[in-house]
């Protein structure tokens, strides 16, 4: 029997670390989340994941605007010395050029992949680390893959709350850009204009969703400060000042 035919109560405490990261990314629908959230809210082990889970977000939206981290000296005198002998050996091929090697070395392209994959790891030492994470909602599936089977449209509206603004921050640090009712960058521009920000702003994500049940437009911006962001709601006709307006991550 799966946790949304038994009621969300039924599912803990301690509530399993899929159920409480669909929590955090805002699919599960309004009622249950209000419901949850409160329950959470009081639970340190689920705090502790729910905390987990909005650091590592914000770990991996900081990584847009970040500088790539240089290779190791180690590692570049290892590549430059295999690329000497295979370039002195005459049965290897032959090496072209050892500066457009190096070139391609030092664009450093890999080490962004490596950087993401270590901070995604930090969700599964959570998930090892707190009882009953097993994931499994008794019925031998996974309620992830529940939820995305379930799911009709690959973005489906966030239902956020005022006073969790975080939980926005994982689903909108994807790079997702669904304008929703503004159709176009140009229309959001206008819209952001109209609430006291720059028209150029570059946002991070943009995706429809809920405020307190409200409909609204959730942009998630920069703010020029490592791992700090600014969430914006707007109202989907732009007639009025934002749902919301919060800085978060810090």
């Amino acid at each position: 029997m799966t946790d949304e035919s038994r009621g969300i109560e039924a599912a803990g405490p301690p509530w399993s670390v899929d159920l409480l990261a669909d929590l955090h990314a805002g699919v599960l629908d309004e009622t249950q989340a209000s419901r949850l959230w409160t329950q959470v809210d009081s639970d340190p082990e689920a705090r502790a994941v729910i905390d987990a889970l909005e650091a590592t977000a914000a770990d991996l939206a900081a990584l847009t605007t970040a500088p790539a981290p240089p290779m190791p000296e180690d590692v570049a005198a290892r590549i430059d010395a295999a690329l000497a002998r295979e370039a002195a050996s005459p049965q290897l091929a032959p090496v072209v050029s050892l500066d457009a090697a190096r070139r391609k070395r030092n664009r450093r392209i890999g080490w962004i992949s490596g950087v993401v994959a270590v901070a995604a790891a930090a969700i599964a030492a959570v998930a090892i680390a707190i009882p009953g994470s097993s994931g499994t909602d008794g019925s031998g599936g996974s309620q992830v893959a529940q939820s995305t089977a379930g799911q009709a449209a690959p973005n489906p509206p966030l239902a956020l709350r005022s006073d969790h603004p975080q939980a926005a921050l994982g689903p909108l640090a994807q790079g997702v850009k669904d304008y929703g009712p503004f159709g176009t960058p140009q229309k959001l521009g206008a819209c952001l204009q109209a609430a006291g920000l720059s028209a150029e702003a570059d946002p991070i994500g943009v995706r429809p969703g809920t405020v307190d049940g409200k409909p609204a437009v959730l942009v998630l911006l920069t703010t020029g400060k490592l791992a700090e962001f600014r969430l914006v709601a707007l109202s989907p006709d732009c007639g009025s000042r934002p749902l919301l307006d919060q800085v978060i991550g810090k």
